[in-house]
């Protein structure tokens, strides 16, 4: 639960911004999870993207890092 804290205090009580505010949290972690990987980054080599899905209608809405 401590990685999903900060997008619900950021969110004011609003499910929505706070499922996009994780997504930019784990992306984060996720990019500095692994020296490869944040050397990739840096390097432009790779990039990390995050995404909503909706089960409903099975689209990916994309989420602004």
């Amino acid at each position: 639960f401590q990685h999903l804290r900060p997008a619900v205090r950021a969110s004011n009580g609003d499910f929505n911004t706070a499922i996009r505010e994780n997504v930019r949290t784990q992306a984060a972690i996720l990019s500095e999870a692994s020296p490869v990987i944040a050397q990739l980054i840096r390097e432009g080599r790779l990039m990390v993207a995050g995404g909503v899905y909706d089960v409903a209608t099975g689209k990916v809405e994309p989420v602004e890092m």
